[in-house]
């Protein structure tokens, strides 16, 4: 007789709460340590002025600071794909959990930095180095400030389970909109300076954002049914 899998509860994996409890950890660390410069930059990256001076971000406690947004965004990217994953009928039971976590965080850890990479090398071929150097600054914050925005849906997903995912996911959408406009929002100030540029500017998205993006969502549901079948 073969026993019956456990079913998988996010919130009784001793693991992912303990990874929990340090993200928050280091986002109170952020806020009290940079929060005004976070503050500063999200104006700047929402009302961007051409005039304005390049912000500076190489101090050690920034540096910090940046290196756990970046991390703090890996880690709820996962742990919204894992809850989404599971909520939609991917079977994930309390012995290959960690193995479906590890994939995923391992697919975020490698996409966000070749995307950035891939988003370098396109600007410094098709314009000046110093609007591909701002831009870049730009992109990468933008990147590391996900992880605020998708901190409440996480929290969500892991103490609500009851919640409707459709509330979940029309957050996530908005939260979508707000990173594509302060995408948009830089490309006008700093490369797309001339008006009439429409049609580049959507290409440049289509290329560089949307078919990334849907690119990784079809990868994540691969790699969950690839290891649905070898578990």
């Amino acid at each position: 007789m073969t026993s019956t899998p456990v079913p998988y509860n996010i919130t009784n994996d001793n693991v992912i709460m303990l990874l929990f409890i340090l993200n928050i950890i280091g986002q109170a660390y952020v806020l009290l340590m940079n929060g005004a410069s976070i503050i500063e930059r999200v104006k700047a990256t929402f009302y961007y002025e051409r005039s304005s001076a390049p912000f500076n971000d190489r101090t050690h406690i920034t540096r910090i600071c940046n290196g756990l947004m970046y991390a703090q965004t890996t880690f709820y990217l996962t742990i919204i794909t894992l809850a989404i994953l599971q909520r939609s009928g991917t079977p994930i039971v309390a012995g290959n959990a960690l193995i479906y976590a590890g994939a995923i965080a391992l697919l975020f850890i490698t996409v966000l930095p070749v995307k950035k990479l891939v988003c370098d090398l396109v600007n410094n071929i098709l314009y000046t180095k110093k609007e591909a150097y701002e831009f870049s600054e730009k992109y990468l914050f933008t990147i590391k400030l996900l992880g605020f925005a998708l901190a409440p849906p996480a929290i969500a997903l892991l103490f609500v389970p009851g919640i409707n995912t459709y509330y979940v996911h029309f957050y996530l959408i908005l939260t979508a909109i707000a990173y594509i406009y302060a995408i948009t929002n830089g490309l006008f100030r700093i490369i797309f300076t001339k008006k009439g540029n429409y049609l580049e500017i959507f290409l440049y998205l289509c290329a560089l954002e949307f078919l990334p993006i849907a690119m990784v969502w079809k990868s994540v549901l691969q790699l969950s049914e690839f290891i649905t079948i070898k578990i």
